[in-house]
């Protein structure tokens, strides 16, 4: 009976060990809160753009953070109820993100740079977050008492691919505070929104997480699609080099070509990689400089953009 009992105390520790080392590999996710679209419509925090030709109406999370101290509060608000939950989860400061953003600009404007990327798109790339989670809520009044409504969204940064809402309206409250309304109203549901992010943070490590590519051949360029690099065409030794920085290649079969492009719908890439030696979370921008660099050792100029996060633009010239 002891030995029956050392061995599962000792398949116990042994549990315990590999729960630990799993922990410590896992790298935490990085979040950023951000106000729902739904949210900026409703108080007029969106701008109308023509993205490529297309008019767009995106949200303006800088005039939304700056004009409107209430959202800021409520932000603040379930960045604490998460943290208070889970530390090791990285909130990145979307006022932070806006004004990387706003540098980047700068910068690319006083470099004839590619102006193909929203101003949204450019605010997620620099929070460089996994997850944002999306936050609408109103106030609701009933005679003295106040409510409020709540809808919080997980959603991919990569591709805005929604999982986990949670959506309710709060107890009665003679507290006209937003912020503390929601608090009390989202408080015993935050641990169940807090595991689907996590199961969905733990799948993308295990199956990867989805990038699309967009490869152009430039008019005047000495090669195109067809053209022989080494023993493959040039579409094949792209083909080959987004599998091998790929989960077993998923993604690559959702793809549309010609002979001065590709378009991969989506290529699942590790979320954790081997980069100069060691173990890194990776992005879309490290596959990109990859896939440039592999082309120029073939002797093939290319230069790439990314937009947003999940969004690769390569140009071979």
């Amino acid at each position: 009976m002891d030995m029956k009992k050392n061995v599962m105390i000792l398949l116990g520790i042994l549990c315990l060990a590999e729960c630990a080392i799993a922990q410590k590999t896992m790298t935490p996710p990085h979040i950023m809160i951000i106000p729902d679209m739904i949210y900026c419509k409703s108080q007029g925090y969106v701008q109308s753009i023509n993205s490529m030709g297309v008019d767009e109406v995106i949200p303006d999370y800088e005039k939304a953070m700056t004009e409107d101290p209430t959202l800021h509060s409520v932000l603040t608000q379930v960045a604490q109820l998460i943290t208070d939950r889970n530390s090791s989860i990285v909130v990145v400061d979307l006022l932070e993100a806006i004004n990387s953003a706003k540098a980047d600009a700068a910068m690319s404007i006083a470099n004839a740079g590619d102006q193909s990327e929203t101003v949204d798109e450019s605010i997620i790339r620099n929070s460089g977050a996994d997850i944002l989670v999306k936050v609408n809520y109103d106030l609701l009044k009933t005679g003295p008492q106040y409510q409020v409504s709540y809808t919080i969204t997980g959603t991919d940064a990569y591709t805005n691919r929604m999982f986990a809402p949670i959506e309710g309206v709060g107890a009665p409250s003679s507290s006209v505070n937003p912020a503390l309304l929601l608090r009390e109203a989202v408080f015993d549901r935050m641990d169940a929104f807090l595991t689907k992010m996590f199961s969905y943070y733990s799948n993308m490590l295990k199956e990867g997480r989805m990038v699309s590519f967009d490869i152009k051949v430039a008019t005047g360029a000495s090669v195109n699609m067809n053209t022989k690099v080494g023993e493959y065409t040039l579409r094949e030794q792209i083909d080959d080099f987004l599998y091998d920085n790929s989960v077993d290649g998923n993604g690559l079969e959702r793809v549309k070509g010609g002979n001065t492009f590709l378009q991969y719908q989506g290529v699942y890439i590790p979320l954790v990689t081997t980069i100069r030696g060691r173990q890194r979370k990776q992005g879309a921008k490290d596959v990109a400089q990859k896939l440039v660099g592999f082309l120029e050792q073939n002797g093939i100029p290319a230069e790439y953009k990314i937009r947003g996060l999940g969004k690769v633009n390569i140009y071979i010239n």
